[in-house]
């Protein structure tokens, strides 16, 4: 019995190199993988030199060069205060970035943990898991995002806090249907049989058939966090001033928009634009990459 059970654990070990290189091949194949990863690698290496590349600091202060248009001197121009808004724009890159990939890593985490425990014990502990997920989503994720951000005050923290209670019910759905999806598959079956743990059978067993469909999601929230994320900073509930934040940018702009000032609001508001495509073109194409029925 336990040599059988061994050989089902060495091919699953076997499937999931070639599965992973099959899709890493697919998306690279793919023209929407192609510039979503472009896009992705752009912010990633803005995200770790960006701060270097910047030729002010941001925080410094010129009342002498306030709402100055773009220029050789000024790329994107200046703000109310004179602050060169390129050099804030690449300082807020990598806060950003932070926020969307530990808060979604973190609810990722939590909401695959639940779904997979939901599933497979059922009864009363699925009963009870569920709702708690049900009653989170019966807010809208603005609103309680808001919610949150209020009732603990504004900061790095509280934006990623509100992200993660954003996004847990999403994963734990998803995992939770893929778990009732293979459960009772031979080879979950032959694994029970043999007097596995459960343990043992939901991390080495039912985790992998669950990681495909949420890392889709994953993908998705990144982008839906940077909304958020700039979402709260927009309502003055997220990331405090001076520390500078492209939703935070985008607010403070909106005041200028009218008398002809568009630069202080529109460019940090494009950086948002194209993280959001490019993350959500990501998870398209994993999506194409990892559905069957779509690659036929």
């Amino acid at each position: 019995m336990e040599n059988m059970d061994i050989t089902l654990n060495k091919v699953h070990r076997e499937r999931r190199p070639s599965a992973l290189r099959d899709t890493i091949r697919l998306i690279v194949r793919n023209p929407t993988g192609i510039a979503a990863l472009a896009i992705i690698i752009v912010y990633a290496f803005l995200s770790f030199f960006g701060p270097t590349l910047a030729p002010y600091r941001p925080d410094a202060i010129h009342l002498s060069r306030e709402l100055l248009p773009p220029s050789s001197t000024h790329i994107f121009g200046t703000d109310e205060y004179g602050r060169d808004i390129f050099s804030r724009v690449l300082y807020a890159i990598p806060l950003d970035m932070s926020i969307a990939f530990v808060s979604v890593s973190i609810g990722y985490s939590i909401g695959l943990m639940a779904g997979i425990f939901s599933g497979y014990v059922g009864r009363r502990t699925d009963n009870a898991i569920m709702r708690g997920m049900d009653i989170l989503f019966a807010f809208p994720s603005i609103l309680l995002a808001i919610a949150i951000a209020v009732s603990i005050g504004p900061g790095y923290w509280t934006v990623v806090i509100a992200v993660i209670v954003v996004t847990i019910p999403g994963f734990a759905r998803v995992a939770r249907s893929a778990v009732l999806a293979t459960k009772n598959d031979l080879y979950v079956l032959a694994s029970k049989s043999l007097g596995a743990r459960k343990s043992h059978i939901m991390f080495r067993h039912i985790l992998p058939t669950a990681i495909t469909p949420t890392i889709v999601l994953y993908a998705l929230n990144l982008g839906n966090a940077i909304i958020l994320a700039a979402s709260l900073s927009f309502l003055g509930v997220g990331i405090p001033p001076p520390t500078p934040e492209l939703g935070a940018m985008v607010t403070t702009g909106l005041n200028y928009v009218v008398s002809g000032e568009w630069w202080i609001s529109v460019l940090p508001g494009l950086f948002i634009v194209l993280i959001v495509i490019g993350f959500n073109m990501m998870g398209d194409a994993i999506r194409e990459a990892t559905d069957v029925t779509l690659r036929r």
